[in-house]
């Protein structure tokens, strides 16, 4: 069953604000992502660094915690910039916004701009999502 808070793709309209999800790293969040992803750099665990990497990962799931894609749907772009550094203790706020839908027949693009911040509201992360989202109707008789 679908949480009563996921949006539908087809709801969206440029300028829908997604509510805003916030997140506190760990040192155990950490040492999961490093041994998933086999890093064995010390420095993130010296420095009590999180990997620009998780962070975009909890961005990413803030989004798709929001919102319900159709089947099909392609992650085709994704642009980003890190513009401060987040350590074990911190908590960050994913905050996203619809920046462009264009329907193309039976198809959909969409992009979502990010802005995650800590609790300093400083900026740490921005950035933009494209979507491929195909039309789950298509094809079908009324």
């Amino acid at each position: 069953m679908k949480s009563p808070n996921i949006i539908e793709f087809n709801q969206l309209f440029i300028g829908f604000e997604f509510p805003p999800q916030s997140y506190t790293f760990d040192s155990s969040m950490v040492s999961i992502y490093l041994e998933a992803v086999k890093e064995s750099n010390d420095l993130y665990l010296s420095k009590d660094l999180v990997p620009p990497m998780l962070v975009t990962a909890y961005a990413m799931a803030a989004l798709s915690e929001a919102i319900s894609m159709p089947p099909g749907t392609i992650h085709v772009t994704q642009e980003l910039n890190f513009q401060s550094l987040v350590k074990v203790g911190d908590t960050i706020t994913c905050c996203s916004t619809v920046s462009r839908k264009v329907d193309r027949g039976s198809l959909h693009i969409m992009s979502v701009d990010i802005v995650v911040s800590n609790q300093n509201k400083i900026k740490v992360l921005t950035g933009k999502v494209g979507f491929i989202l195909p039309d789950p109707f298509a094809g079908q008789s009324p």
